[in-house]
C-alpha cells in the first residue's frame, strides 16, 4: 500500500471537481438544503407542531416515530405558500407520504384535517 501511495504523489487520479462521481453541477441544489434550516422555516415548522399539539393529526394506533411538519402543497410548486402554517400539517414517521404521487392523493384529506377547504 505504501509503494502504491508513493507511486501516485503529485499525480492526478481525476477524481477531482467535474470528474468526481459525486460532484453536482447544478450549485443551486445545494443551496436549496440550506433553504430548510433558514430561521422562518423552523419557525414555520414549530407553529405546526405548536397548532396540532405536537402530535400526528391522524392520530390512529399506527402512529410511530418522530413527528414531522409536513407541506400539504409541495415546498417546489407552491414557493408563496412555504411559511404559510395552514400548508403545514403534523404527522408521524409512520403516516408521512413517501412517494409525491401519494402525496398529492392525499392533499384533500391533509386539507380537512388542518380546516382548509
Amino acid at each position: 500500500c505504501k509503494a502504491i501511495s508513493n507511486s501516485l504523489k503529485g499525480k492526478s487520479t481525476g477524481r477531482f471537481g467535474a470528474k468526481h462521481p459525486r460532484w453536482i453541477a447544478d450549485r443551486s441544489l445545494i443551496k436549496r438544503k440550506q433553504e430548510r434550516n433558514n430561521p422562518e422555516y423552523k419557525q414555520w415548522r414549530y407553529s405546526v407542531w405548536l397548532r396540532d399539539n405536537f402530535k400526528c393529526k391522524i392520530a390512529n394506533p399506527d402512529c410511530i416515530g418522530r413527528i414531522e411538519a409536513h407541506h400539504i402543497l409541495g415546498w417546489n410548486e407552491y414557493s408563496e405558500l412555504r411559511y404559510e402554517i395552514n400548508n403545514g400539517i403534523t404527522l408521524c414517521h409512520a403516516h408521512h407520504p413517501r412517494k409525491r404521487a401519494e402525496e398529492k392523493l392525499l392533499i384533500p384529506e391533509f386539507q380537512q384535517l388542518v380546516g382548509v377547504s
